[in-house]
């Protein structure tokens, strides 16, 4: 098996009664350029080594003063080093076959960041990433990191959780754009049905890549947060399907507050308040939004009713009335003329 350039170099510099000095001089970078880079200095020489990670780093510093010592002592040809490989084994513990390893010049591409920013941008589910695999020996580990949006799944093998989680990242991102692909095609679907040339075979893709998709889309859509507050209404109402808006726009045009209608009729004036109620749960219930009805406390004489609809953020409306049941009516009136204005 061949020897390392670190392994090298130290058996060199022991027959000299020497050590060499590693050091530190480059650590991580950031998140987004994550290189190291190591200096090793050895009677009177010094070499430099950057690697994405610090063995990787240690093992090209040593291998760049392997070079210097030969260039400069007239040293012959020293044996040929090698960075550590995975020696064949036996052992249920490298069963898995780990990623290609990166070549030191390729620029560093985010992974995680990317998908976090495909999933804003698309109303998608966040991101799991949960560990299903850790064996091997302490010196040997190897992390299997899966990564789940709604029913999707895609895994990552690592020597570290850190590089796990981004190749399993990695897979998603590059499902996803596949899957993003296909559905942008799915918007011309009418003109490609036109043409006499599109195949059964086509039409059954689009249909597959759009059920895919949806599969991935949250029932009640997911909105930015950083956003500023008073626009929050404004992006949910924008997230609504423009026919389903009109819809139901219209509907709580037809829901009438006429004031002849308040009545002294006790149950009847409870009757029509329970109808008008139970016509909004429903109106909502099609865009999964939820009335609440609560009391507050008053004072004297006066009675205080509030209404609430669970959008992002909440509608409440509170009604005043001398009676329990105009506090009612009050504020059902309210939270309907809200509505119709959010929703034009």
């Amino acid at each position: 098996m061949n020897k390392t350039p670190v392994s090298i170099l130290q058996e060199l510099m022991a027959k000299q009664n020497m050590a060499p000095d590693y050091e530190l001089i480059h650590d991580g970078g950031g998140r987004h350029v994550n290189t190291f880079t190591y200096r090793v200095k050895c009677d009177g020489l010094t070499a430099t080594g950057t690697g994405r990670c610090k063995k990787e780093a240690k093992h090209e510093a040593a291998k760049a003063m392997l070079t210097e010592i030969v260039k400069h002592k007239n040293y012959p040809q020293l044996p040929a080093a090698s960075t550590p490989a995975v020696s064949p084994s036996k052992s249920p513990f490298h069963s898995c076959p780990l990623p290609p390893k990166i070549q030191k010049n390729t620029p560093f591409f985010n992974a995680i960041g990317e998908l976090q920013d495909i999933c804003a941008e698309h109303s998608l589910l966040d991101p799991e990433y949960i560990l299903t695999k850790d064996i091997g020996p302490p010196h040997a580990r190897v992390f299997t990191i899966q990564c789940k949006i709604s029913s999707f799944l895609e895994e990552g093998v690592a020597s570290t959780k850190k590089q796990a989680k981004h190749e399993a990242a990695r897979k998603m991102v590059e499902r996803i754009n596949g899957l993003l692909d296909q559905v942008n095609n799915i918007e011309n679907k009418e003109t490609f049905l036109q043409s006499s040339q599109v195949t059964d075979e086509m039409d059954q893709k689009s249909k597959n890549a759009e059920e895919r998709y949806k599969e991935l889309v949250t029932t009640t859509r997911k909105l930015n947060l950083g956003i500023k507050f008073a626009e929050y209404h404004t992006k949910w109402r924008d997230s609504l399907e423009i026919n389903k808006r009109k819809r139901i726009l219209e509907e709580l045009h037809y829901i009438n507050f006429n004031e002849n209608e308040i009545c002294n009729d006790k149950e009847q004036f409870n009757k029509l308040i329970k109808e008008i109620l139970s016509t909004l749960e429903t109106i909502l219930s099609e865009i999964n939004v939820t009335v609440y009805t609560k009391d507050i406390v008053a004072e004297d004489n006066y009675f205080m009713k509030t209404i609430q609809v669970n959008t992002c953020p909440l509608l409440t409306e509170i009604g005043m009335g001398k009676t329990e049941l105009e506090a009612s009516w009050n504020a059902l009136s309210q939270i309907i003329e809200t509505l119709k204005l959010l929703l034009s």
